[in-house]
């Protein structure tokens, strides 16, 4: 089977002791390509380095909306500049956070309007943040023709994935479906269209159910689909080669 790991912070200082071995163990889980979405300015570079030297690594680059504090205007024109000569399969990490004690939700509204006009200038897919503001970003995506993308580890309503996925988006699914408590997220899971979703770790957050409090690592996700697996019809060959043609036509990789 190949599997594509949709989400992924390969770059962060979590993996900087053992990165080689997380990606031979990502590997042996039939792991084929993982997309690296940053969350800041100053972490593009960490990640461009990373991904020129590794194939299996894929960028995107954005603005994180836990980080919204620390991002400036000049962050946005960078980012468009940054584009045109690096490469970069979506834009992202960006969108809305409206947990407790997060960024105004005005001031991260803008962060994330204007990576969405950048990725409808450049083309390009984005890699949605959503927590407590699915509603939000479906009424903000729906401002722009043509938007497309993914709103990685979903925490939405049934109801709202069915609109995302209208609106052209990929519904992302990680570790969190492992836990028996997650009745909302493991029905949606059960119940959308494989067309549209997409596995991913996140990690080295979100650990799934066998690995409580652990770092999370990319070769992880097969926790993910064995969940799956459990939750719907099909075969775990069958959501492995969907989810994979998935990530490839939105990513084009």
């Amino acid at each position: 089977m190949e599997i594509i790991d949709a989400h992924c912070h390969l770059d962060f200082e979590a993996f900087d002791t053992d990165r080689s071995a997380v990606m031979s163990r990502a590997s042996e889980a039939g792991i084929e390509k993982i997309v690296v979405p940053g969350v800041s300015a100053e972490n593009w570079p960490r990640i461009h380095a990373l991904c020129s030297q590794d194939s299996r690594l894929h960028a995107c680059y954005g603005l994180h909306p836990y980080l919204t504090e620390k991002h400036s205007d000049q962050d946005i024109d960078t980012l468009s500049n940054w584009l045109d000569s690096h490469e970069s399969v979506a834009i992202g990490e960006c969108g809305l956070d409206y947990r407790k004690g997060q960024p105004p939700k005005q001031k991260q509204l803008h962060f994330f309007e204007a990576q969405l006009r950048i990725a409808t200038d450049c083309d390009l897919p984005v890699v949605i943040h959503s927590v407590k503001a699915t509603e939000d970003v479906i009424q903000t995506v729906r401002k722009f023709n043509s938007i497309r993308g993914m709103v990685h580890s979903y925490s939405g309503s049934y109801e709202q994935a069915l609109q995302l996925i209208d609106l052209g988006f990929y519904i992302s699914i990680g570790g969190q479906i492992t836990y028996d408590k997650a009745r909302k997220l493991r029905a949606t899971a059960s119940d959308i269209p494989l067309q549209s979703m997409l596995l991913e770790t996140d990690a080295p957050d979100q650990p799934d159910a066998e690995h409580v409090n652990q770092r999370n690592e990319p070769a992880y996700i097969v926790n993910v689909l064995d969940a799956l697996v459990d939750l719907r019809d099909e075969t775990k060959e069958e959501i492995a080669e969907q989810t994979t043609a998935n990530a490839k036509a939105l990513f084009k990789i």
